[in-house]
Formats: C-alpha cells, structure tokens, sequence
C-alpha cells in the first residue's frame, strides 16, 4: 500500500501537461521572429538586383489598372444616367412632348455627371432637345433640328434599330472644338415601340486631364490609343488646339502630339529574356534617346467600336529607387525586431497580469453574473480593447436575456446539444390576440403604437412568467406563450389556466387607468390548448428557434380565433379553454364551477371540440 501512494505523485506529475509562463513564450516567439525575419530580409536583399525590373513593372500595371478604373468611374456614369433617364421617359414618368421639361431634365442630368459635356433628346418629329455645357461652366439649353445637325440623321437611325445602350463612334463636336466620346440609348416603350433616342458627349480634353492629373497617379508619360495610330488622352490633348483637329480628322495620329517616345511604341521591341519575363503579355521595351522605356498596357473594350489601349511608360532606371528603399527597409526592419524582442519581456509581465483579469472576467460570464463591471484599464490597446468587449459582451448578454430564457443557456451550457434535442412532450400552449389593433395603431404615431404595444406584453409577461410559463414569439400584437416545454411539467395546465385568469384581471385594471387617461381600452382575446408537441431546434442552419410545433399549437391559435364568436362589444377579455385543457389540469376544483362546455368545430379537427370560456 506505502508502494502505491510513493509512486501516485509521480504519475500525477507526469499526466499533467507542461506549461510555458506567457513571458518566456512572448520572448521566444520574437527571437524566433527575429532570426526568420532576418534570413528573410538576408534572401530578399541577395535576389533584390534580380527583380528590379519586375517591381517596375509592377508599379506600372498598378497606375494603369488604377487609370482604367478611373476611366470607367468617369464614363460609367454617364451611361447609367443615360438609362436612367431613357427608363423614366419610357415609363411616361417624363413629358416628351414637352420641350423645357425634357430639356430641364437633361440639365439636371449635366449638372448630376460633370464629365458629360452634352446631351440630347431625340424625337420622332426628328427635334434635339439638348443642354450644352459652355466653357464658363452654364449649362445652355435649346432645340435643333436633326435634319440640320451633320450626321444627324444616321445617328437618329442607329439609335431606331438599336436595343440596348451603346457607345458610339468618336465625333468632333463643333462646339467645344473637340473630339467626343459618344454613348446612345434608344427608348423605348414596353411594348418595345420606339419613342426617341438620347444621347451624352463627353470631351476628349477631359480624359487626357483625369488619367494624367498627378493626384491619381499619372506623370505625363500616360496615353490612351484607339486602334494602334490614333491618340485619344495623352498631355497634349488636354488643349488639343493647333493640332488641326476637325471632323474629318477628330484624332491625332502617336506622331503628331510631340511624344517622341510615344511615337515609338510600335517599333520593333527591346529583346531581354529577364525584361521579358517580367512584363509578359503587360507590353514591351522600346529604345529611344539611348535610354530603354518600358510600356505597359491594358485593352479597354466597351466604349466605342473599337478598343482602347490605356497604358504608360516609363524609364528602366526608375526600378534603382525601388532597390534603394528596399535595402533601407530591410536595415530598418532588423533594428526594429531587436529592439522588440527587448521589449518583449516588459511587455510579457504586464500582459500576463492583464490576461489573469480577463480569465476572471470570462468565467463571469461563463456563471451569467453581469452584477460588476469587467474592465480593468490596460495600457496595451488590445487587452484595453479586450476588456471593453468584456463589458459589452456582458451588456450583450443582458439583452440576450430578454430574448433567450436563462433556463435554456444553463442547459445549453451544461448539457450541449442534448438540452435542445427535439423531444415529445404533453405541453400547454397559450395564444392571445389584441382585438382591434390595426386600425387603432393606424390612428396613433408610430411611437405611441410602440410604447402601448411594449406595456401591454410586459403586462403579459408578467403574469406567464410568474406563473413558470416560457414566451415562445411574438407575433405582431400576439403574444404565443408555452408550459412544460423547456423542462417537464406535471402541472403546466394548471399555471397556465392561473396565468390566463390573471391576465384577464391586469389588463382589466390597466383600461380602468387607460379610460381614465382619454386613451381606448384594450381589448384581448386569449386561447388555451394542451397536447402533445414536437419541443426543439426549429429553423434553417443560421437562425433557429427553440420552439414547440404540432396539432396542439395549431388548435390552441383556432381557440383564440372562436373568441370572435363568443365576446361581447362590452368584453375587456375574453378566455377559452379546451376540454384537453381542463383534463389535464392537477387542481381544476380551484376554478370553483366551471362553466358548461359548449361544443365547436375547430378547423383541423374532425371532431367538435369542448370551449370553456372561464372569462
């Protein structure tokens, strides 16, 4: 025996598992970040000269991808007003046949989308209702006639044939004195008929100076080229005046805007196998002025019949920056991780002292007692965080209270799944109705219907609750409340028969005060059933609810519906109990005489049913 209690410490001791103090576990994890960080940064610096040129490259796919997407913000819009506009004078929400109201609509359209710099209505009487942007900024507003506008007419025939919105062909607008993107949309009724067609310009001028303003990234080595020749954003276009643009010749050729590297975008490429690897299919490697450009690109496909090449390019050298601050980064970094690993044991000590007062605080919670306030002041911002979730966690559970019976979490927490198990039990199910209520609460403010609502089911409440009952739902003004359901109950008829008496009393003395008050007695109608019912988790994966379902829940609603048959206009309340009801009762000699029963067919049932009515 002595034998036995010698050698019982010892296997204790090496059952138990072994435990590392939180202050030597921070410091070994930032040693350990340390030396991997600093082979890290070792590799990183040795390989930094082979990839210069694909961190330039990078860059530029960045501030290309970022200029695509600023084109599409810009040019999107119009489009999407453009339907918008199209679907409110389809819907015979706008007077077409009204020429200021369309054209004051399109000018609220201008004024909404800044890039459009005109947009027109086109009707069937071939009349353009247009808004003009001028160059002071005023928006002119005024009538054409098709047949007067050049290609006017081949226009207003696409737009008949066309189904859905569409950006155009680029065309010189004789007003601004400059190229225009165009889109179109025809409109049309629901029965498909066409009404007319609209149509937003937006300059060219404008493009050139959102993808090159240096707030978004560009330089000035930015371009966007229809086809492979013509330019339709670069610097120059920004004012594309001395080109000898016209309508014959909306678009500069790459030779003609005074970019010499521009122009050389097409000539035959810089062959390197390590430059090549980095750009893939991003674009290529011209030489001009004895120094290699890289261009890098992306095809824009949707606005206008043919693609648009959006990119920019840069010097080769500009990768020697990205190497110097990289080298920078990594010294940095290494004093940075020693520096840290220093502090770790400091900041261990006060953290391991932070996390003691949170493991309390947790268990807390785990008991459901919220009496004390949780948090205790850190000054490491997430322990400090940690605390204060603590605190609203606990006000979250408060509420969580409200909603979930405290039964139902202890034994979710004690027994798991097992306490929300679906089950059969003999239960009893209670319905109550306010009589009235949507036509009263369409009279009253929206709060007022809220706050009478909130007093009435603390009423209720009140009384199933102390009574051992369990509110299932609410259901708008109707209150579904069940005994026996969370645990098993001998006498749940009983209570809830007691419940529904008192009831009738409390609501009773609350419309002596509310009449006293000038307000409308509250009327109710309350239905009582008992029987078996399915008892668990009800509901979709995400949102479940412990709830009962059955026959008997059913009946007992169609019991709350009969009180239409047997309340009278001068009735506060109104309560029908079932035969079952009364059968099941423990102590049914405390109701004193009942009432005789009247016999009802209740939908459902294929035999009448007995109706007490108690109140």
């Amino acid at each position: 025996m002595s034998q036995i209690t010698e050698t019982s410490p010892a296997k204790a001791a090496l059952r138990r598992p072994w435990r590392l103090p939180l202050v030597a576990a921070l410091a070994l994890a930032f040693v350990s970040l340390a030396l991997i960080s600093g082979v890290a940064y070792i590799v990183v610096l040795a390989g930094a000269t082979g990839t210069a040129d694909r961190l330039l490259v990078d860059r530029a796919a960045r501030v290309v991808d970022a200029q695509v997407s600023l084109v599409r913000s810009r040019l999107d819009p119009v489009s999407e007003q453009l339907e918008l506009v199209a679907a409110l004078a389809a819907g015979g929400r706008i007077d077409i046949e009204s020429p200021v109201a369309v054209r004051e609509l399109l000018a609220v359209m201008m004024q909404q989308v800044p890039a459009v710099s005109a947009v027109g209505f086109a009707t069937l009487d071939l009349k353009l209702h247009r808004a003009v942007r001028e160059p002071d900024g005023t928006i002119e507003r005024e009538t054409l006639s098709l047949v007067g506008q050049p290609q006017g007419m081949e226009r207003f025939r696409q737009l008949q044939t066309a189904q859905h919105t569409f950006w155009g062909a680029l065309f010189w607008s004789e007003t601004i004195k400059q190229p225009v993107v165009n889109v179109r949309t025809p409109v049309r009724r629901i029965d498909n008929a066409f009404i007319g067609g609209l149509i937003a310009t937006v300059a060219v001028g404008d493009l050139s100076y959102l993808i090159g303003d240096p707030k978004t990234g560009g330089d000035g080595r930015y371009f966007i080229l229809v086809g492979r020749d013509h330019v339709l954003a670069a610097r120059r276009l920004i004012d594309p005046r001395g080109l000898g643009l016209s309508e014959k010749r909306p678009l500069p050729t790459i030779k003609e805007v005074d970019d010499p590297v521009l122009a050389k975008i097409w000539d035959p490429p810089v062959r390197s196998p390590q430059i090549d690897r980095a750009l893939g299919s991003l674009g290529h490697v011209v030489e001009e002025g004895g120094r290699r450009w890289v261009f890098v690109y992306r095809e824009l496909r949707r606005f206008g019949p043919e693609p648009w090449l959006v990119g920019q390019y840069f010097p080769i050298e500009d990768a020697t920056g990205d190497l110097d601050r990289l080298t920078n980064g990594a010294i940095v970094g290494g004093i940075t991780l020693a520096v840290a690993a220093l502090l770790a044991l400091v900041m261990g000590l006060s953290m391991t002292r932070s996390i003691r007062t949170l493991t309390s605080a947790a268990e807390l919670i785990e008991q459901l007692k919220f009496d004390e306030p949780f948090h205790r002041k850190s000054r490491l911002r997430e322990i400090d965080d940690a605390g204060h979730s603590l605190d609203k966690a606990r006000g979250a559970l408060k509420w969580f209270g409200a909603y979930v019976p405290r039964r139902l979490v202890f034994g979710l927490m004690e027994l798991g799944e097992d306490a929300v198990a679906s089950r059969r039990r003999v239960v009893t199910v209670m319905f109550t109705d306010i009589v009235g209520f949507t036509p009263q609460a369409e009279e009253l403010p929206e709060q007022e219907t809220a706050d009478m609502l909130n007093h009435h089911f603390a009423l209720l409440g009140s009384c199933i609750e102390n009574d051992q009952g369990v509110i299932d739902k609410y259901i708008g003004d109707c209150v579904m409340a069940v005994w026996g359901g969370l645990s098993p109950m001998e006498d749940h008829a009983d209570h809830a028969v007691h419940a529904a008496l008192e009831m009738a009393r409390v609501v009773h003395e609350d419309n002596l005060q509310r009449i006293a008050a000038g307000q409308t007695a509250v009327r109710l109608r309350v239905g009582i059933h008992s029987g078996p019912v399915i008892v668990g988790n009800i509901g979709a994966p995400g949102r479940v609810n412990y709830t009962v379902v059955g026959d008997t829940v059913n009946v007992a609603q169609r019991f709350e519906q009969l009180g239409k048959e047997f309340m009278a206009a001068g009735d506060d309340v109104i309560v029908l109990v079932s035969g079952d009801t009364i059968a099941s009762m423990k102590r049914p000699e405390a109701l004193g005489e009942l009432p005789k029963p009247e016999l009802r067919h209740v939908k459902g049932r294929d035999e009448p049913e007995q109706v007490y009515r108690l109140v």
